[in-house]
């Protein structure tokens, strides 16, 4: 945000601007997704969410910034690489830094009533809203009046890297608007008087099919040259990855007829973009390919295990709700599980609710999970410590209720 100001002010947006802004960007971007990873593990583990995520408006407020800051990496590479796209990596380095302040308001405000909320000061808030109003009102008044004087830079085709590059970033910043008005349009009706939340109804199908668009995008993007491409070259290279999404579909298909448009395109996306991945490595000597390459191959891989554990979990997990006595059995999938017994535990700063599971596959050893209720006094907390059981075919997952 800083070098796009500083940008703005000497009138120097240029390809020595964005090689100066990368590796800060690209800092920026690998510690928020360790962050977002971690928070994932936390709910998963300790909260006792399941799922992949829970769109929980902190969660989303983590997420904002991820998606504009993601852009705003490939946008720096084009403008550092190739010179082109100029005005567009000035607004999101401003967009990037916008989603992190309004991502610290809503949580450190305690506008938000959430697990994830860390304030209820209001005083607090409304310092964090100055920096807001502050810091980006004077950006975006800066980038009005500035950026009339930045040229545009090189030009290239439309079929060419640098053309799929601007649909990714078009694509991040659609999901990016979905996510921002989800997150924020519940605390625009709670303050006329309505409540409502909004919540993976309304997340899972709209930024989840753009989310399949972009994953398409991202396979054929690094398999493009720079400036200008070959439409028939483009179809050769393109021919395995689609391929390999084709039978892919077909066979999950086949395999689960009442599987749903979405768990099955996501599947089948998926494998195509692993394909797709791995291939800017071909023909290439491996110990001389640059890390960069090495980096670009390693995140568009782990985007595409990503989006086959989303689309396996929504088409495949089964959830059980059950109000059991001490002695009941209760099936959930191929498992028998017996509730054995309740009794409280402590440990140096907690007290809980723990309670012993018996479960059973068929004709398999019996083993026991002890899910814990727990209450932290300092600050005052609820969690939920599930209790998991792995296999290769998936997971048992037990959670106690309120």
């Amino acid at each position: 945000f800083s070098f796009a100001v500083g940008a703005l002010v000497t009138r120097k947006v240029d390809a020595a601007f964005a090689r100066a802004m990368r590796p800060w960007v690209l800092a920026a971007w690998v510690f928020l997704t360790i962050g977002i990873t971690a928070g994932s593990y936390w709910s998963y583990y300790i909260l006792g969410w399941g799922g992949w995520w829970f769109w929980d408006p902190v969660e989303n407020a983590s997420l904002m910034p991820w998606l504009a800051a993601t852009a705003l990496l490939h946008s720096a590479n084009v403008l550092a690489a190739r010179d082109a796209l100029r005005a567009w990596t000035i607004m999101l380095a401003v967009v990037a830094f916008s989603m992190s302040m309004v991502g610290t308001f809503l949580v450190r405000s305690g506008i938000l009533t959430s697990v994830h909320a860390f304030a209820v000061d209001p005083r607090r808030g409304g310092f964090i809203l100055a920096l807001l109003v502050i810091y980006i009102g004077a950006a975006l008044a800066l980038f009005a009046t500035r950026i009339a004087s930045v040229t545009e830079g090189k030009q290239f085709e439309w079929l060419s890297r640098e053309a799929s590059l601007v649909i990714n970033n078009l694509l991040l910043m659609a999901v990016l608007v979905v996510v921002l008005w989800g997150t924020i349009y519940p605390l625009l009706s709670e303050a006329f008087g309505a409540r409502i939340s909004i919540g993976p109804p309304f997340f899972n199908p709209i930024a989840g099919g753009i989310a399949l668009i972009l994953m398409l995008v991202m396979a054929a993007g690094p398999l493009l040259h720079w400036r200008r491409e070959d439409l028939g070259a483009v179809r050769r290279r393109l021919m395995l990855p689609l391929a390999t999404t084709v039978i892919a579909t077909l066979i999950v298909k086949i395999a689960v007829p009442a599987i749903g448009a979405l768990p099955l395109l996501g599947l089948g996306i998926s494998a195509g973009l692993a394909v797709a991945s791995v291939l800017p490595l071909t023909k290439r000597n491996l110990r001389r390919t640059p890390l960069f390459i090495y980096g670009m191959v390693l995140a568009h891989l782990g985007c595409a295990v990503s989006v086959a554990g989303m689309a396996c979990d929504t088409a495949f997990a089964l959830e059980t709700l059950v109000a059991a006595n001490i002695g009941d059995h209760n099936r959930i999938g191929p498992y028998d599980v017996t509730f054995k017994n309740i009794h409280p535990a402590f440990g140096a700063n907690w007290t809980a609710l723990e309670a012993e599971l018996v479960a059973q596959r068929g004709g398999d050893t019996p083993f026991s999970l002890f899910p814990q209720s727990r209450f932290y006094p300092v600050p005052p907390t609820s969690t939920s410590q599930s209790a998991i059981a792995t296999r290769l075919d998936g997971q048992l997952y037990l959670v106690l209720g309120q």
